[in-house]
């Protein structure tokens, strides 16, 4: 983010300052939520990705542990596309469904 606010020669690529961003009201039956970065979604869309955190949490890994394999994941298609160079990636994982049972 930072290069895309004081590198004006990025702009003529494609690199702004302007995110994507996308809203979504949480309902009771929302599971998890995954927060992350062009990183993570440039290779991976939000069905693979869903699917991997998804699976790890229902056979009770934790969100840390998800949120390192889809990182580590993201990584792996990264070096599988682009060898040595990948986009920064970060991710967090957030287990909502948690949430719901502690504040009803």
């Amino acid at each position: 983010m930072s290069r895309s606010i004081g590198d004006l020669c990025m702009k003529s690529v494609g690199v702004t300052a302007e995110s994507i961003l996308t809203t979504h009201l949480l309902q009771e039956d929302d599971e998890f939520l995954i927060l992350a970065t062009d990183g993570v979604w440039g290779v991976l869309n939000s069905s693979e990705a869903v699917a991997l955190v998804g699976g790890l949490l229902d056979s009770d890994k934790g969100a840390s542990v998800a949120c390192e394999v889809l990182i580590e994941t993201a990584m792996e298609k990264w070096r599988e596309y682009e060898g040595d160079y990948r986009d920064d990636i970060t991710a967090i994982v957030v287990r909502v469904k948690d949430l719901w049972k502690k504040y009803n």
